[in-house]
């Protein structure tokens, strides 16, 4: 292959690894972002499944866990308040007959009902009783991935027929919920859970994924009746909503619960790492394919050069660089080194247009100082060009007589400067 189509298939192989590797390094990138945004989604997933309580396992993924964010308060700061009638606020004509059967539920048998930390932020650790927390899974999306919220005691309502206090109400239903068979909550009650679930999920962060608050969904859903008290609590909710979410009752008392929208935490992606390290590939990937091509491919593209430069020197200039006595220095012979220094010498006063002389110079320098007037490069594109075979197909028998003259010619073991000529000559009628 001739050295330029070498170069010109070089440069364009370099190309074409160039965008390949550009494709397989994005392509490496989407397959590690896809790989570590489920390893952390199935390890958080893998905390949620399967876990036991009492010796039976069930799927937490969806109902979550429950667990004290304090407990055993005193309850000290609540007030009695008017037991709703739905009566008096037009109740029966502006809700359905269901729902004026939940107000009997809720409210029929009371004789008289407290509403708890009036006045002050939801959930209050000083004078409220308890507040429990719930954690789960839903996994719906990256954007609602994880779920919190509270739930907390806000009315007691007192029946008639025994002695019962507010303290007490409080805390029969904080053992109800958390001991009770009878509770939803009670067998996903595990104290110390929620922070060491917390611990384990944020500890899944990886390069590329990590959990945190989801800022603009915090407070997603909201249930039911929503009861006073909005503010944002000391527990780094962003202004939550509280809603009804049922009562606990016996005889003597109900005690109505309430909950937080639930705080939503999000898989959240992190393009600026992922950028980085894309973009850390693709310089070193490339950088080092274009170092290794264009350390072939400048070699060959300076010898290009020179050789051009040598096809473009006239028979003097030529003479001057074979016949330099300095060319012979390195592998001494007296001599060579004499006549090439006679030759020189002439070389230097002969003019540009003086053939006569020039050719009888280069004669004398072929047969004295043995160098070839052709070099083998420029020797091996004149054979290529003057190849008989090159004009049998299609056939010119003419041009077949030529270039094998031609070829036979430089086939010879040294070239006169007469036989270069008339190679030169003859080669342009191929």
């Amino acid at each position: 292959m001739k050295r330029k189509q070498l170069i010109f298939t070089l440069i364009l192989f370099w190309i074409v690894v160039i965008g390949s590797a550009t494709f397989l390094v994005f392509r490496y990138i989407d397959n590690k972002t896809d790989r570590l945004h489920s390893e952390i989604a199935d390890s958080i997933r893998t905390l949620f499944e399967g876990q036991e309580s009492s010796g039976q396992y069930y799927n937490a993924l969806n109902s979550g866990f429950f667990d004290d964010v304090f407990s055993g308060c005193s309850v000290k700061h609540y007030k009695e308040i008017p037991i709703p009638n739905y009566s008096s606020s037009s109740f029966e004509k502006q809700l359905e007959k269901r729902h004026l059967e939940d107000w009997k539920d809720s409210y029929g048998d009371l004789s008289s009902l407290y509403l708890l930390n009036w006045g002050d932020k939801y959930p209050n650790n000083k004078d409220q009783g308890w507040c429990l927390v719930r954690l789960y899974c839903p996994g719906f999306k990256d954007e609602e991935f994880i779920a919190q919220s509270y739930i907390f005691p806000y009315e007691v309502g007192l029946k008639g027929g025994g002695y019962a206090s507010v303290q007490d109400a409080v805390n029969v239903a904080y053992n109800f919920y958390t001991t009770d068979s009878k509770s939803s909550f009670s067998n996903r009650f595990r104290r110390g859970s929620v922070q060491e679930l917390w611990s384990k999920i944020y500890s899944y962060t990886n390069e590329y994924f990590s959990i945190v608050r989801n800022s603009t969904n915090a407070n997603s859903r909201y249930v039911g009746r929503g009861i006073p008290g909005t503010e944002p609590s000391e527990f780094g909710l962003a202004s939550p909503a509280y809603f009804e979410n049922g009562y606990m009752h016996n005889g003597f008392y109900r005690v109505f619960i309430a909950s937080s929208q639930e705080t939503k935490y999000m898989l959240y992606k992190n393009e600026s790492a992922i950028k980085n390290d894309r973009n850390n590939l693709l310089m070193w990937w490339l950088l080092g394919l274009t170092i290794a091509f264009w350390s072939i491919i400048l070699p060959l593209t300076i010898s290009q050069i020179k050789q051009n430069k040598k096809n473009k020197e006239t028979l003097k200039e030529r003479l001057c660089r074979l016949c330099n006595p300095k060319e012979f220095v390195a592998n001494y012979n007296k001599d060579r080194l004499n006549a090439a220094n006679e030759i020189y010498k002439e070389l230097i006063d002969v003019k540009e247009n003086n053939h006569e002389a020039l050719s009888s110079l280069a004669n004398r320098a072929i047969k004295e100082l043995g160098i070839s007037i052709v070099d083998e490069s420029e020797l091996e594109v004149l054979k290529e060009r003057a190849n008989p075979s090159n004009f049998t197909k299609p056939y010119d028998p003419d041009k077949v007589s030529i270039a094998n003259e031609v070829y036979s010619l430089l086939e010879k073991e040294r070239l006169t400067y007469e036989d270069y000529t008339k190679v030169k000559s003859l080669i342009e009628k191929l």
